[in-house]
């Protein structure tokens, strides 16, 4: 609960703050030709989203993925790993489109995501993931609908959301592995 509570927080005070500042601006992640030293956008760039529909459904999702995760991994560390998980992801996303800007939560979900299919293959002992529950057929309609480029007009929403699922997917076996997660 701490991390959903505290990612959707922090998307819902950047988004009123939007109605004041230009946040797209100020905190949109920017690839690597533009960002200009201004490297706490990686980070920052999660948390701004083009409107209330985008935040709407970033936190539903969220919502339903920490649903599953509840109880499965320490809520501290379901924080740090979601935070450097999305960070990472939009620094690669920054080198592959060196040209572009960014926003969004969908990062975090995704990483989280991720994480589902990690404990799926490394804790056999946990319950598994199971499509006929309401977390499950939420998590799979966001996985596939927010694919689908509404607002990019192009693939790179498929591109992040590849790689924070990657980035996790590989962060998350060797967390496991090492037992930090």
């Amino acid at each position: 609960m701490y991390t959903r509570n505290v990612w959707i927080i922090m998307w819902g005070t950047i988004y009123l703050a939007s109605f004041k500042a230009d946040c797209f601006h100020l905190l949109s992640n920017k690839g690597t030709n533009i960002i200009e030293n201004q490297y706490y956008r990686f980070f920052t760039g999660l948390l701004v989203h083009v409107n209330c529909f985008h935040l709407i459904i970033n936190a539903a999702a969220l919502y339903w993925v920490l649903y599953f995760l509840d109880g499965k991994i320490n809520e501290i560390k379901l924080m740090i790993f979601s935070l450097v998980t999305g960070s990472l992801t939009n620094m690669i996303f920054s080198m592959l489109y060196p040209n572009s800007q960014s926003i969004g939560g969908s990062p975090v979900v995704f990483s989280l995501i991720a994480l589902i299919a990690v404990l799926q293959v490394v804790r056999k002992d946990l319950p598994g993931f199971n499509l006929n529950t309401a977390y499950g057929q939420w998590i799979a309609g966001y996985a596939i609908l927010s694919n689908i480029p509404v607002f990019s007009k192009n693939s790179s929403t498929l591109v992040i959301h590849s790689i924070a699922f990657s980035v996790a997917f590989i962060l998350g076996i060797i967390g496991m592995k090492i037992n930090l997660i």
